[in-house]
C-alpha cells in the first residue's frame, strides 16, 4: 500500500562492496518471542473460497453467496471467522466427498450436513458458526448466503461517483488492507491464512469487471445482466483480493508472458499512457532483480476518482488500485512532481507483487517487511531508469520525517508488536515505510548490492506463496554474505530510536562515539546500536561499525578540510561534530556532494532544535547552502526554513526570521523564476514550486501580488496556466484569499468535472489564513456538496492554519466526520488534526479523544502529543537564541 506521504528518496548507493571493520559482538541478536495477539482459532483453516457477489450500486448494498472449502484440524463445535457489517440469511456445513478406497468407506457413504447457529461479535468483527455437536477432523464445505453494505469511503466494497458523459456515474471498487475483506465476504481475514479465491460477479451488461485474475467466463443473466467469473487465484491472503466494476476502458501491452494493462473510466485512456509505459519498463527489471518471474498471467493498474486520507494505492495481486491522481497524467493538472510520484508509486506497488503478495508477512508485526522493502525498491528501480530525478536525494525528506518521529515519545520499533487488527492501522506510518527503507538501504550498502540481491532472490525462491517473519530474510542474506547483518538489523528493527554518532578530535586523529539522539527526556534513555559508519576526507574512506560500548579511533586522520561523517548519507543516524571539526566541515560545504550537503542541513537543524548544538549553526550553514548548485539541496533548504517559520507562528521574532529566510531563497528564485525555461530539468520545476510556495508562506509581498495577478488573468484565459505554475498560483492565492476570492474558488470547485481537479479545489477552500473563511470551509464539509471522499480534505486543510479550530469542529461533529473517513484511519485523522496545535490545551483534548478509541489504536495520539510537546519546547527554549543571533547578524 502506498501510504499518503510526500514524495521522498536518499543518497547514492555504492556499486561495489565496501570494506567495513567488523562489528562488535553483542547479545541482542536473539529474536524475542512472538508477542500474543488477538487472532482467529487455528483448529479450522480455509483452502478455497468460491464467492459470488450481486451488487446493487444504486442502493449501496450487495448480496453474496459463498462456498468455503475448509479443513477441520481438531474436533470443534464451532467455526469462527471474520465478518463485519454482514447479515446472514443461510449457513450450512457439508462434508466433502472422500475417496472410498483411501478411507475404506463404501462408495455410497452419505454426506452429512449441519445447520449451525450464528453468533456475531461486532466488537471483534467475527462470526461464530456454532454446532450442536463437535465436528470431527476432515474436509468440509461451509455454504453462506449473506448481504452487506457498499460504502462511500475507501474501505471494504465501496462506490465512487464522478461526472461522466451521460451525467453522474458510479463505479465500484474494493479496498481490504488491513482488515476490511471481512466487509466483502465472511472469511479468515488474516495475512497468515492463505487460500485460493474463485470470484464471480453479477454485473450490468456493458460494464467491465476487473479482479486479480483474467475473466474465465462471461454468461448472460436474467434481466439483461451478465455473470462474470474470474480464473482461480494462487494461494494468497484475503487482503489482496480485488474487484472493480464500472464503465471502464483498458489499454494494454504484452510484456513477455504478462498482459500489462491500465483500466480507467471511459474517455481517460490518453491519461493512462505514462503509467503503462512505466509498468512495462519496470516489469523486466523486477523479473531480473527478484530472480522469480511475475507469476500471474496479467497485471492491471486500475484508476478510481477521489482520494483517501490514508492511502494512494494498493498492491492487490494482479490488480493494483490507484486513485486517479496517483496514476493518471493530465497535461492541464499534472505537475513534474506528480509525474515523478506516479512513476515511484507504480514502482512501489509492483515491488509488492513479490514482497507482500508472493511472499507475505505472517502477521502485522512484520508489516515493514512489505512496506519498508517496497519503499526502498521503488527508489532503487526509479533511480535505475530516471537518474536525472535524483530520487535517492529526494527520499531524504521522508527519512528525516521518520527520524523526527523516532526521536520523540510515541515512536515504535520497525518490527512492532501488533495486538490486534485495530492496532495494525497505526503501523502504516513513517517508521514502517521511511525508517524501514532507510535501514534496508544502510544494510545493502554494508554488505554490497550484489550480495544483498542474492539473499533477496533466495528469500523469494524459498518462501514463494508462503508467509514469513523478518528473520527469514536476514537468514537468507547472512547465508550468502561474508559480513553478517542479523545483529545490526536487530538493533535497528527491534528497538526504536535514533543513534547519535559524534566525531571529535583525538590527538592527530578522530574518535567516533555512539549515544542516543532524543528530542525529549523519554527518548534519551541510553541504547546500543551496532552502527555502520563511513568517514570521508581522511585519505581512504574509513568504514567502521560503532556502538555505545565500542567507540572507534582513527589515528593521523585530521585534515584541513575534514573529516566528513556519514559520507554518502546511507547510515540511519544523526551526525554531530566537535566545534573545531564542525567549522572545517562547514567551510567544505560548497565542495561536498549533494547528498552530504543535505546531511549537514538536516542534522544541523535537528541537533539545534533538540539542544545538542546551537540552532544558529543551521542559520549560519544556510548562508552557504543558498548558493548550492543542486536543485534538491535548494528545495531542502527552503523546506527547512519553512519548517522553522512554522515554529515562529504568532511569535514576535517571525518578521526578522522571515527577512533572513527570504534573503536565503533569493538566489534560488532568481535561478528559476516564475516560468519554465525551455529544456530545463524536471527538478527545476520542483524547485520553483517549493521556493515560490515557501515565499508565499512567508507573505512575500511581491510573490503574493504576482500570484493574485496570474490568478485573475487565468480566470479570463483558463489556458494561460497549467501543471506546476497553475498549482503554485492557486496555492498562494487560496492561502491569501479574501471572501470574494474564496467564492471564486468555491465556484471553480463546483464546476470542476475532473475528479482530481475537484478534490484540489475543495482542498484550497480550507487553507485560507482568514479564520472566518476557515469556518465557512468547515461548514461546507458537512453538506452534501463535496464528494464524500473530498469532504475530509476541507477539514484537514483548515488544520494547516487552525488546528484547534479543525479538531474542535471534528469532535463536535464526530459522528458525521467518522462517516467521512474509512474506519481504519479515523483515529489517525483526528490525531493529525490536533497534532499541529501550538496551544498546550490541545493535549487534554487529545487525551480525552484517546479514551474513546480502543487502547491498541492510540499510538497515533501518542505521536500527536509528542509533536505538540516538542513544538512548545523549541519555541520556548530555542527561538530566543535565534532571535538574538538574527539581531546580531542582520541580512
Amino acid at each position: 500500500m502506498k501510504f499518503v506521504v510526500a514524495l521522498a528518496a536518499a543518497s547514492l548507493l555504492a556499486a561495489s562492496t565496501p570494506a567495513w571493520a567488523a562489528p562488535a559482538n553483542h547479545n541482542s541478536t536473539a529474536t524475542p518471542a512472538a508477542p500474543a495477539h488477538v487472532a482467529l482459532p487455528t483448529d479450522v483453516q480455509p483452502e478455497r473460497y468460491e464467492i459470488t457477489i450481486a451488487p446493487n450500486a444504486a442502493a449501496l448494498t450487495f448480496a453474496g453467496q459463498e462456498r468455503i472449502a475448509v479443513v477441520v484440524e481438531r474436533a470443534t463445535d464451532r467455526i469462527v471467522l471474520n465478518a463485519a457489517d454482514i447479515a446472514f440469511q443461510r449457513a450450512q456445513l457439508t462434508e466433502q466427498p472422500r475417496t472410498p478406497a483411501r478411507l475404506g468407506l463404501a462408495a455410497s457413504h452419505a454426506l452429512r450436513s449441519w445447520t449451525p447457529k450464528v453468533a456475531l461479535d461486532k466488537e471483534q468483527q467475527t462470526a461464530a458458526f456454532v454446532f450442536a455437536e463437535p465436528i470431527a477432523p476432515g474436509r468440509y464445505t461451509l455454504t453462506l448466503d449473506y448481504t452487506g453494505k457498499i460504502y462511500q469511503q475507501a474501505s471494504g466494497f465501496f462506490a465512487l461517483d464522478y461526472a461522466g458523459a451521460g451525467g453522474k456515474q458510479r463505479a465500484l471498487f474494493t479496498q481490504f488492507e488491513n482488515s476490511d475483506a471481512r466487509r466483502f465476504a465472511p472469511l479468515w481475514d488474516e495475512p497468515g491464512s492463505k487460500a485460493v479465491f474463485s470470484l464471480t460477479v453479477k454485473a450490468p451488461a456493458g460494464q467491465m469487471a476487473v479482479s486479480n485474475m483474467p475473466v474465465a467466463a462471461t454468461t448472460p443473466s436474467a434481466g439483461g445482466g451478465q455473470s462474470v467469473r474470474f480464473a482461480d487465484t494462487p494461494k494468497m491472503s484475503s487482503y489482496l483480493l480485488f474487484l472493480a466494476l464500472g464503465d471502464f476502458e483498458r489499454i494494454h501491452r504484452q510484456v513477455g508472458k504478462t498482459d500489462v494493462g491500465v483500466v480507467v473510466r471511459r474517455g481517460d485512456t490518453a491519461k493512462a499512457q505514462f503509467a503503462l509505459d512505466a509498468a512495462t519498463q519496470l516489469l523486466p527489471y523486477y523479473n531480473d532483480y527478484f530472480g522469480t518471474p511475475y507469476p500471474l498471467p496479467k497485471l492491471d493498474f486500475i484508476a478510481g476518482p477521489g482520494r483517501s486520507q490514508f492511502f494512494a494505492a494498493m498492491e492487490n495481486w494482479g490488480a493494483i488500485y490507484y486513485f486517479d491522481y496517483a496514476l493518471l497524467v493530465d497535461p492541464k493538472l499534472t505537475t513534474e512532481a506528480d509525474k515523478q510520484s506516479i512513476y515511484v508509486d507504480v514502482a512501489h506497488e509492483m515491488a509488492h507483487q513479490w514482497f507482500g503478495d508472493l511472499v507475505t508477512m505472517a502477521w502485522w508485526d512484520d508489516l515493514w517487511l512489505n512496506e519498508g522493502f517496497a519503499s526502498w525498491m521503488e527508489n532503487k528501480a526509479t533511480d535505475h531508469f530516471h537518474p536525472e530525478w535524483k530520487i535517492w536525494l529526494q527520499t531524504k525528506a521522508g527519512e528525516q520525517a521518520a527520524m523526527r518521529t523516532d526521536a520523540r515519545s510515541g515512536t515504535h520499533p520497525v518490527i512492532t508488536p501488533i495486538h490486534d487488527v485495530f492496532a495494525a492501522a497505526n503501523a502504516f506510518d513513517g517508521i514502517t515505510y521511511q525508517k524501514g527503507h532507510a535501514v534496508i538501504h544502510m544494510l545493502e550498502t554494508y554488505v554490497g548490492e550484489d550480495v544483498f540481491r542474492a539473499g533477496v532472490r533466495n528469500y523469494i525462491a524459498h518462501h514463494a506463496y508462503g508467509n514469513t517473519v523478518t528473520d527469514d530474510l536476514w537468514r537468507e542474506i547472512d547465508a550468502v554474505s561474508p559480513k553478517k547483518i542479523t545483529g545490526i538489523a536487530h538493533d535497528f528493527t527491534l528497538q526504536s530510536g535514533v543513534p547519535l554518532i559524534t566525531i571529535t578530535s583525538s590527538g592527530k586523529g578522530v574518535r567516533l562515539t555512539q549515544s542516543r539522539f532524543g528530542a525529549d527526556a523519554a527518548s534519551k534513555a541510553p541504547r546500543n546500536w551496532r552502527t555502520p559508519v563511513t568517514v570521508w576526507n581522511i585519505g581512504e574512506p574509513w568504514r567502521v561499525v560503532v556502538s555505545a560500548d565500542k567507540p572507534a579511533v582513527a589515528a593521523d586522520a585530521v585534515t584541513r578540510n575534514g573529516p566528513l561523517l556519514n559520507a554518502g548519507q546511507t547510515g540511519y543516524f544523526r551526525s554531530a561534530y566537535g566545534p573545531e571539526l564542525w567549522q572545517r566541515v562547514v567551510a567544505l560545504f560548497p565542495k561536498l556532494n549533494p547528498e552530504d550537503q543535505l546531511g549537514l542541513i538536516y542534522d544541523s537543524r535537528a541537533l539545534g532544535e533538540a539542544g545538542y548544538a546551537p540552532l544558529t549553526d543551521f542559520l549560519a550553514l544556510s548562508q552557504h547552502a543558498q548558493d548550492a548548485g543542486d536543485s534538491v539541496v535548494l528545495r531542502t533548504l527552503a523546506s527547512q526554513l519553512a519548517g522553522l517559520d512554522d515554529l515562529y507562528r504568532d511569535q514576535p521574532g517571525q518578521k526578522a526570521f522571515r527577512a533572513f529566510a527570504r534573503a536565503r531563497l533569493a538566489p534560488a528564485l532568481a535561478r528559476v523564476g516564475w516560468d519554465a525555461k525551455p529544456g530545463e530539468p524536471d527538478n527545476d520545476a520542483l524547485l520553483r514550486r517549493t521556493v515560490l510556495t515557501t515565499l508565499g508562506q512567508f507573505d512575500d509581498p511581491a510573490v503574493v501580488a504576482e500570484a493574485k495577478r496570474r490568478f485573475t488573468a487565468w480566470l479570463a484565459a483558463p489556458d494561460s496556466l497549467s501543471g506546476t505554475t497553475r498549482q503554485i498560483v492557486l496555492t498562494i492565492t487560496a492561502s491569501h484569499a479574501d471572501a470574494a476570492t474564496w467564492d471564486q474558488l468555491h465556484a471553480l470547485a463546483q464546476q470542476a468535472t475532473d475528479p482530481t481537479d475537484k478534490t484540489r479545489f475543495y482542498r484550497y477552500l480550507g487553507i485560507s489564513h482568514d479564520p472566518a473563511l476557515a469556518d465557512r470551509a468547515l461548514a461546507l464539509a458537512l453538506t452534501k456538496e463535496p464528494p464524500p471522499t473530498d469532504a475530509p480534505e476541507l477539514i484537514s486543510g483548515v488544520s494547516e492554519n487552525f488546528p484547534d479550530k479543525a479538531f474542535d469542529f471534528a469532535i463536535a461533529h464526530r459522528a458525521a466526520v467518522d462517516a467521512m473517513v474509512e474506519p481504519t484511519s479515523r483515529t489517525s485523522f483526528f490525531a493529525n488534526l490536533g497534532g499541529a496545535a501550538r496551544d498546550p490545551g490541545m493535549a487534554a483534548k487529545l487525551r480525552a479523544f484517546a479514551a474513546t478509541v480502543p487502547p491498541s489504536a492510540r499510538g497515533e495520539v501518542a505521536k500527536a502529543l509528542a509533536s505538540i510537546n516538542y513544538r512548545l519546547e523549541v519555541v520556548s527554549k530555542r527561538l530566543p537564541e535565534v532571535d538574538a543571533w538574527l539581531a546580531a547578524h542582520p541580512g
